[in-house]
């Protein structure tokens, strides 16, 4: 009898678990006007999205407090239909759910908690406030790194063997994606893969997704352990 494989659903957060960009909302309520320099540079390809929300946050005054972001964040997502469902429709099909984002633990966390899923892991920039703000990422080895944020994280699902299904939309999604089986977009990731991988998805709401799990999901991985058992 083959042993199960570990199956993951990854999920980015700004424009996929909620509707909007927070991080950019985040920034044009609270940072001085030099966050917009920055945000110019990486719409130009000259720093990485990690670089940027990096220095956009750095813009934001140590006066504003870590309640008021937070509040603010809660305040201002709006979840994207499905949300819940999917997340039930994880736990009891023993699927891991993982949110990876390039945006601020203050808010990510902040959402979620106060969605009532505290319980679903999440890796996101961290930040503290010294005598500015500060946000850093971390690998998963705990290395501080300035691009490549999403693909650390694919790159180690990938590396322990895991089966991982991929939802998300940016540019910043394409490479961690291109490590998955399978990869459910919208937006900017729909456009690029569509045509370059078999198994992309649009959706709109996570009931989309859901959908195409119930009739696909068992298929993938009862074929994805007969291959690992294979190469093994």
């Amino acid at each position: 009898m083959l042993d199960p494989v570990a199956a993951v659903l990854t999920l980015d957060f700004d424009d996929t678990i909620i509707t909007g960009n927070l991080t950019r909302a985040l920034f044009e309520r609270f940072a001085e006007p030099a966050w917009r320099d920055h945000a110019a540079a990486y719409s130009r390809g000259e720093i990485s999205v990690e670089q940027y929300n990096a220095r956009a946050f750095d813009a934001v005054p140590v006066s504003v407090t870590r309640e008021e972001i937070a509040a603010f964040a809660v305040a201002e997502a709006e979840v994207r239909p499905g949300f819940h469902e999917l997340l039930d429709w994880a736990h009891w099909n023993d699927w891991l759910v993982v949110v990876v984002s390039n945006g601020l633990d203050i808010a990510v966390d902040a959402v979620l908690d106060h969605l009532g899923v505290e319980r679903v892991a999440r890796h996101a920039g961290r930040t503290r406030a010294g005598y500015r703000w500060r946000v850093r990422f971390y690998s998963p080895r705990g290395i501080e790194i300035e691009e490549g944020f999403k693909l650390a994280y694919a790159s180690s699902l990938r590396a322990t063997g895991d089966f991982v299904a991929y939802v998300g939309d940016g540019a910043s999604d394409v490479d961690a994606a291109r490590l998955a089986p399978v990869v459910f977009a919208r937006d900017t990731l729909l456009a690029r893969l569509k045509d370059e991988r078999p198994r992309v998805y649009a959706f709109e709401t996570f009931h989309d997704v859901i959908a195409v799990l119930n009739r696909e999901a068992a298929g993938w991985l009862a074929s994805f352990s007969s291959t690992t058992a294979a190469e093994g």
